[in-house]
């Protein structure tokens, strides 16, 4: 939903459990649910979605999204702002890409979780800012092989209720990190790790790894 912020029913409603307890984020406090929402991004025109990390200057999204011959990118935010960026990474192999912006997003970004997640953890999801809705509930149910990622050995299958076009969108753990981006598979419930993809993005500031090469990608 653009224009403002959305209304988080769900802290009070059915999801009012612990990890959707602080909606209400800050640049003082912790980050909330609000927070995940504000950095998630549509990449336009609306085929799937991303999420601002790290130093606000960098967005993950997947990697199939990203055609061979792509190199560039607009993507909206919440408030319906519109921002470019450059594609600088592209792993085929784990389904994730990274994006320099043109400027620093005016949100708050997300950081990058270091590990895995557990299985039974309860995870967030946001999804889409164009799309109206609450945040989900999504627990983990185990880490494993997918065969449309042949080089991630610990996928995570989810309960999250996903939808067509919201592919590079982030879950997140209690503490609001990115812990995963939505991959696909039934129902949309698989997502790719992102362990390990915040130093990555800090050796991409700093001008260090290259884009990565390419494979065919698969359908959105």
């Amino acid at each position: 939903m653009r224009g403002g912020s959305r209304k988080w029913l769900a802290c009070a409603g059915a999801l009012g459990m612990a990890v959707l307890a602080a909606c209400q984020g800050s640049e003082e406090g912790p980050p909330g649910v609000e927070d995940v929402a504000a950095a998630t991004v549509t990449l336009e025109p609306g085929h799937c979605a991303g999420v601002v990390v790290e130093d606000g200057r960098h967005a993950l999204t997947a990697a199939h999204c990203v055609q061979p011959d792509d190199t560039r990118v607009d993507m909206s935010f919440l408030d319906g702002r519109r921002l470019g960026g450059t594609y600088i990474h592209v792993d085929r192999g784990r389904d994730v890409a990274v994006i320099r912006l043109d400027a620093r997003a005016q949100v708050r970004p997300l950081k990058v979780s270091e590990g895995l997640p557990t299985p039974g953890e309860a995870l967030v999801f946001a999804g889409r800012n164009d799309r109206p809705g609450e945040p989900q509930e999504a627990l983990l149910e185990r880490l494993g092989r997918c065969p449309s990622l042949p080089g991630v050995p610990a996928a995570l299958f989810t309960t999250m209720r996903g939808r067509p076009g919201d592919s590079g969108a982030p879950l997140v753990d209690s503490s609001m990190r990115v812990v995963g981006l939505v991959h696909g598979g039934a129902a949309c419930r698989i997502a790719t790790p992102t362990a390990g993809l915040g130093a990555l993005v800090g050796d991409l500031a700093r001008g260090g790894a290259t884009l990565a090469s390419q494979v065919p990608p698969r359908a959105r």
